[in-house]
């Protein structure tokens, strides 16, 4: 787990304090508050960490040791402009990250035989594909640019998912990652790149 969590401080904006602030500050000595503070946040980030791994299991496991680790730190915690979901979201990176190193370490999985098992994957994806009601052209679509995902970089995924899945701005990546926003711009530059010429290869973009 990151070194991220730090000491609690309230900080008064115009008469009022934050939401997640005042739970942070409660959830120390209060079991409700943290119940509130878990309730919250914890579809965000297991969606986010689902979005990583596309395995139920793993995502699972991992969100547990998110809310774990951010609930064991919760003491330490201090308000550095910082809001409480980008640090569950920075914890979660590291989680995936450790995921990662993990699976390479002990050469359990195959990270391109993870890719090539399309129908596994297709029978795992869960909430956020499409609906019932969208096309079957548009659902093949959907699981191969997740399959494609799964090609890139823990680095280049990472800003992807949380760019255009989560819909984060670059100062936000930038305070998630811990990485310099022209350095999370080239990520992004270079992933996006190498996504699309998996698509292409793959026929579900055109090669102009």
């Amino acid at each position: 787990m990151t070194d991220e969590a730090i000491e609690c401080r309230l900080e008064s904006r115009a008469g009022t304090v934050d939401e997640d602030q005042a739970l942070v500050c409660a959830a120390r000595n209060d079991t409700e508050a943290a119940g509130r503070l878990y309730d919250k946040h914890y579809g965000a980030i297991r969606n986010y960490i689902y979005h990583c791994t596309l395995d139920r299991t793993a995502t699972d496991d991992l969100t547990s040791n998110v809310f774990l680790a951010a609930f064991r730190h919760l003491r330490r915690y201090q308000w550095r402009q910082i809001p409480f979901r980008a640090w569950l979201y920075r914890i979660a990176t590291n989680e995936v990250r450790m995921y990662y190193r993990r699976q390479k370490k002990t050469a359990t999985v195959n990270f391109q035989t993870e890719v090539d098992a399309g129908q596994e994957r297709i029978d795992r994806l869960e909430a956020t594909e499409p609906c019932a009601g969208d096309s079957l052209a548009a659902t093949e679509e959907y699981h191969l640019l997740h399959e494609a995902l799964l090609q890139l970089k823990l680095k280049y995924r990472t800003v992807i998912i949380l760019r255009y899945f989560e819909d984060k701005a670059i100062a936000e990546i930038s305070g998630i990652t811990r990485r310099r926003q022209g350095t999370v711009k080239s990520q992004l530059h270079r992933g996006l790149a190498q996504l699309q010429d998996i698509l292409i290869r793959r026929g579900v973009l055109p090669s102009w």
